[in-house]
């Protein structure tokens, strides 16, 4: 956040969401009297704070009953890891078709046009494993990490933004997908639960 016009009460606002930010939804659900208390302001404050973040691109937000708030950061391209790759590694001859093999119900349910072409891929310079015709088989594996509900858990996670399952399919495929990526997946699909007996 470079910006000048960036007040101290927005960058203390962005360091609380992206503290609390869940590293597979890449999304965060920080109540206002939390914040509002984390800042040492009213929560009309951080409501016109986060109004300023929605009219500067800095974050989509999505309102739920009793004041709720989910949070979403946009991210640049410049914001991604740029991973450098293991010397004489070679790209393959010919890339995979993009094509969706999913054990999961198919849903129009996308990232935002906003980088939607950045969403799922590899950072910069670094070569992934994955191959979208074998996500039915990391699906399958995920779930059983998961645990009980596993497959769930992953069409949860679909149905808010079937990107998701694809970050994480894509993790599993190059060996990256660990305990607190787990733990994360599992509780964003409790808070949508959790939504969905309150609406």
């Amino acid at each position: 956040m470079s910006d000048p016009k960036v007040t101290p009460a927005e960058k203390c606002l962005a360091y609380i969401i992206m503290d609390r930010l869940n590293c597979v939804t890449l999304d965060a659900w920080p109540g206002q009297r939390l914040m509002a208390q984390e800042l040492g302001k009213t929560v009309k404050t951080v409501h016109r704070v986060t109004l300023k973040f929605e009219t500067r691109n800095y974050a989509r937000v999505a309102r739920g009953t009793q004041g709720s708030c989910r949070y979403a950061p946009i991210f640049l391209p410049e914001d991604d890891d740029k991973a450098v790759p293991a010397p004489r590694q070679n790209c393959p001859s010919r890339p995979d078709k993009n094509v969706d093999e999913s054990y999961l119900e198919i849903l129009p349910n996308k990232s935002s046009p906003i980088l939607a072409s950045e969403v799922g891929k590899s950072p910069v310079g670094f070569s992934s494993n994955f191959k979208p015709r074998q996500r039915g088989l990391y699906e399958a594996e995920i779930a059983k990490m998961l645990g009980n509900e596993g497959f769930g858990v992953l069409q949860r996670l679909s149905e808010l933004d079937d990107n998701i399952v694809v970050r994480l399919c894509r993790a599993y495929a190059d060996g990256r997908l660990g305990r607190n990526e787990l733990i994360a997946a599992r509780l964003a699909a409790e808070q949508m639960l959790k939504r969905r007996r309150r609406i």
